[in-house]
Formats: C-alpha cells, sequence, structure tokens
C-alpha cells in the first residue's frame, strides 16, 4: 500500500530522504514530466471531455475523434503586470508532492513553511505569480490533490494575440 501512496503523492512523509520508495516517487514525476511535454497547452483536458466520451459510448456512438491541434505562438496585448492570469492553491488540499514546481518551468511554486509539528511536508505557495505564462494550465491536471485553481481562460483571451 505504501508504494501506491507513494506513486499517487499521497504519501505522509516529510520528505524522500532515505526512503525505500524514492525510485518510485522519482520514476512518478518523469512519466508525468514526459507526458505534459508531449501535450500542448491547449490540448489539456481540463473542461471533461472524457465525460463526452463516456456518454456516447453508452449511448452506443462512436467516440469524437480529437483533432490534432497547431502549436500558435502568443503576443501578450499588455504588459503582463496587468493580467491577473496565475493559479491559486486550496493549503488545505495541499499535500506538498512537489509536482507542481517539478512540472513549472518559470518557477512559479515555492515551498511553504515547514510544519510546526514536523509531521506534513511543507504546502505549496504561489511565490511568483506574474511569472505564470498566460493561458497556460499545465498544473492544473498534474496536481494530484485538486489543490490548484485557475481562472476561467475565456476571461483573458482578450489579452492575448495568436501569431503564425
Amino acid at each position: 500500500m505504501l508504494v501506491f501512496d507513494c506513486f499517487f503523492g499521497r504519501c505522509s512523509r516529510l520528505s524522500c530522504d532515505g526512503c525505500l520508495f524514492r525510485p518510485v516517487r522519482s520514476l512518478r514525476q518523469r512519466l508525468k514530466s514526459r507526458a505534459m511535454d508531449k501535450c500542448e497547452d491547449d490540448s489539456v483536458d481540463t473542461e471533461g471531455v472524457w465525460k463526452k466520451e463516456v456518454e456516447s459510448v453508452l449511448a452506443g456512438k462512436a467516440p469524437e475523434t480529437k483533432q490534432p491541434t497547431v502549436k500558435r505562438k502568443k503576443k501578450l496585448l499588455v504588459p503582463r503586470e496587468e493580467i491577473p492570469w496565475f493559479p491559486t492553491i486550496n493549503p488545505d488540499l495541499c499535500n506538498g508532492c512537489t509536482d507542481c514546481k517539478v512540472l513549472c518551468k518559470p518557477g512559479v511554486f515555492e515551498p511553504g513553511p515547514p510544519d510546526p509539528a514536523g509531521i506534513q511536508r511543507p504546502k505549496f505557495l504561489v511565490a511568483h505569480p506574474y511569472k505564470c505564462l498566460v493561458l497556460c494550465d499545465r498544473c492544473v491536471p498534474i496536481c494530484t490533490s485538486g489543490a490548484i485553481k485557475l481562472p476561467p481562460k475565456e476571461d483573458f483571451e482578450k489579452f492575448v494575440e495568436y501569431v503564425d
């Protein structure tokens, strides 16, 4: 059972130092980062497309095939400091698994203060909110505890222009 807890980010240890299952955790992080490197910002399923596929299978229809997305470059129309696009972390749900920190290349996430009792890993905070790329939502599906939330994309499309 401990192997599964470690693999799915539910381990209750403060750190992985000296842990027998440390290779399991590093394997999980490598697999997740490799999978997220392959997908584009627009291809991450955060809207529940899988629910439509399940409903169509149950109804006896063929599932919809997803068209490959073309990567388009984004150009901001206003300075980044004027765009309030950044994640928020619910500290009650965060388990301190460091998946968000490993995935986020701009370095938005940092560990918070350590647990006074020393029982749990430190919770993560959004330390550098304006380093977050506008309309990037790769950290939301990678969070095993569901603690990361982003504002609706539709509200921020007006700040971005797509360049071919």
